[in-house]
């Protein structure tokens, strides 16, 4: 049951990602969409400037000049459909952003970490949180516990891992709640989640503390 849990905490955890990750590529397009239209509607302006000038230098020709007008008038209006649309879809991204924007978040610290009492897990013991640590995992939290806060490539060099290595630990690290961000935009900072501090840190004390074996 307790693996369970762990495993839907950690799905729902991960759909809460996406919902962020889906909001910041809404804002992306809302701002590209927005460039657009003001592009857009700095052209419409310019064709309407140039399409009156037009219009007065050659109304003693307009009869020779009737299909220039018209085709002046076509892309006007075409221009002018593009910017309507643009500013109808910016309008329904907004409003898709701001749905998102209103999902609640949960705190940092009530994502369902190994050996954290939750109402969706069973208590794990703490010995069984580092059992489940690689090698190298547990090399970057010792690093973390000493050292404080370090971005992903300053821990890969000092485990000798790689940089897409050790995005990809840190990412996991963070999703298990082992690791917490110190910072919210790229490139993302790392601390040791107190919780795991704490226990590595117990950990540390009971091996020190353990009296040599007898020959």
């Amino acid at each position: 049951m307790a693996f369970v849990g762990f495993r839907a905490v950690r799905a729902f955890r991960q759909s809460k990602q996406a919902v962020r990750e889906s909001a910041s590529l809404l804002s992306v397009i809302v701002t590209a969409l927005t460039s657009r239209v003001e592009a857009s509607q700095s052209l419409v302006s310019e064709l309407e400037v140039k399409f009156e000038t037009f219009d007065q230098r050659t109304s003693h020709l307009e009869s020779e000049q009737s299909n220039v007008r018209t085709n002046y008038l076509q892309v006007l209006r075409h221009l002018q459909e593009v910017l309507s649309n643009d500013k109808r879809l910016i309008l329904e991204l907004e409003q898709i952003k701001t749905k998102l924007s209103t999902i609640q978040q949960p705190r940092m610290v009530a994502r369902s970490l190994p050996g954290r009492d939750q109402a969706t897990s069973l208590p794990v013991p703490a010995q069984n949180v580092l059992a489940t640590l690689t090698p190298t995992e547990r090399q970057t939290l010792d690093i973390l516990r000493r050292e404080g806060g370090k971005s992903a490539p300053e821990l890969g060099r000092r485990v000798k891992k790689s940089r897409e290595h050790m995005a990809r630990l840190m990412k996991k690290l963070y999703l298990d709640g082992y690791v917490d961000k110190e910072s919210n935009h790229p490139p993302f900072r790392y601390k040791l989640n107190e919780k795991v501090g704490s226990i590595l840190g117990n950990d540390e004390k009971s091996v020190t503390a353990e009296p040599p074996e007898k020959a």
